[in-house]
């Protein structure tokens, strides 16, 4: 099956919902009738809340409005993230809508980013779910280094993983006197490798570098599969957008090829010592 999948690297306004959903839905207008799918990165309605929960969302007001942009546009919509309060706790939330608007998937990021941990809670589960075009499940940003997540969708049969992320140069702290590109070397050698390892087509979402903003964001969104590794990706960290073909055949491929999924149903592969 043929999938095209719209990646949006988006340059978010710092706590300006409205402008940053208007200028969301002419990213999805502009994709309708070419991809079956869109994503848009991590915190993408407010940018990092970063403590300032005045802007959390306590009534799914922006999934709602996701939902009825994917019915508008009859697309697929995976709309970055959100960060959501549900009974005095909050979570940096996902989902996927289809394009009837009824949401298929939701996930809660379980493993958070230093800064998060202060002021959010963690998910606690990998689901996986059926969607038009496969198998899928989500993640969110730093849960890309963690191949424990993968494993586990992967023990699923998920088959497409999608990733929205806010990732900086400066999260590699001190790491930066060493290289200054420390984290493109990170977040492009893992997507490629997860694909590979797990044999499933990988969309990492990244946002893109604002003018006004003070984190300096890679960019670097991309799609990645077994075989090929990257089949589309941004070499940089300005606000653009990419439609990506994908053929999920070559799937079936890898699996014939690499045997991995049998060997995580049949085989103990945690070491015995």
């Amino acid at each position: 099956m043929q999938i095209n999948i719209a990646v949006v690297q988006f340059s978010i306004s710092q706590f300006a919902p409205a402008t940053n959903l208007r200028k969301a839905e002419a990213f999805i207008q502009q994709a309708a009738g070419q991809a079956n799918v869109i994503i848009f990165p991590e915190d993408v309605v407010t940018g990092p809340l970063s403590r300032a929960i005045a802007y959390a969302d306590s009534e799914q007001r922006y999934v709602r409005h996701f939902q009825e942009l994917a019915r508008t546009y009859q697309i697929d919509i995976v709309p970055g993230s959100i960060i959501e309060e549900e009974a005095g706790k909050f979570y940096n939330t996902t989902y996927y809508i289809e394009k009837t608007g009824e949401i298929l998937g939701r996930y809660r990021k379980v493993n958070l980013w230093l800064s998060e941990r202060s002021y959010l809670t963690p998910g606690h589960d990998f689901p996986v779910f059926e969607t038009p075009y496969g198998k899928a499940a989500l993640l969110i940003c730093w849960d890309l280094i963690f191949p424990e997540a993968f494993r586990a969708l992967t023990r699923q049969g998920v088959e497409l993983v999608y990733c929205p992320s806010y990732w900086c140069f400066e999260d590699a702290g001190v790491g930066l006197k060493h290289d200054a590109n420390a984290e493109i070397h990170l977040v492009d050698a893992l997507s490629v490798a997860r694909a590979f390892e797990n044999g499933i087509i990988f969309v990492y979402a990244n946002a893109a570098a604002s003018a006004t903003g003070t984190d300096q964001l890679i960019g670097h969104s991309q799609i990645t599969v077994p075989f090929k590794g990257i089949v589309q990706r941004f070499a940089h960290s300005n606000e653009d957008m990419f439609i990506q073909s994908v053929e999920t055949s070559l799937l079936a491929d890898a699996e014939r090829a690499y045997e991995i999924r049998q060997d995580l149903a049949t085989r103990l592969l945690e070491p015995l010592c």
